[in-house]
């Protein structure tokens, strides 16, 4: 039996309409979810995960009825004495079994995020 996994990556440009973000964002996983269906969603929403706004609990509520939760606890970028997690990667924790690390590669202002699936086993075609 095959396992298939969906990864999603996104980005939301900091000035974008929130609302028309989490409209299309729940389009494109309503066309790809199913119950037996493995999604990744990862990517920079520019929704900062330490601050005390509304967009963080409106993105969380509209990716857990897909079973999506967060998996980032760390800053993904750092600027002097602001820091945001607004990467992030987004799984079902009862499918999962993740770790996930901060990867600074200097490339960017942001850092990387290296996730690790503990309980994935590939199995290559005979």
């Amino acid at each position: 039996m095959s396992t298939y996994i969906i990864v999603l990556c996104v980005y939301r440009s900091p000035s974008g309409n929130f609302p028309y973000f989490l409209i299309q964002l729940e389009i494109v996983l309503n066309k790809l979810y199913k119950i037996s269906t493995n999604i990744i969603l990862c990517g920079d929403c520019n929704v900062n995960f330490l601050s005390i706004t509304s967009r963080a609990p409106l993105l969380v509520s509209l990716l857990h009825l897909f079973c999506l939760e967060s998996n980032v606890e760390f800053p993904t970028r750092n600027m002097h004495t602001l820091h945001t997690i607004i990467d992030n990667i987004f799984l079902d924790k009862k499918r999962f079994n993740i770790k996930v690390h901060p990867l600074i590669n200097g490339i960017s202002d942001h850092d990387a995020q290296l996730a690790i699936l503990l309980n994935l086993t590939l199995r290559l075609p005979d």
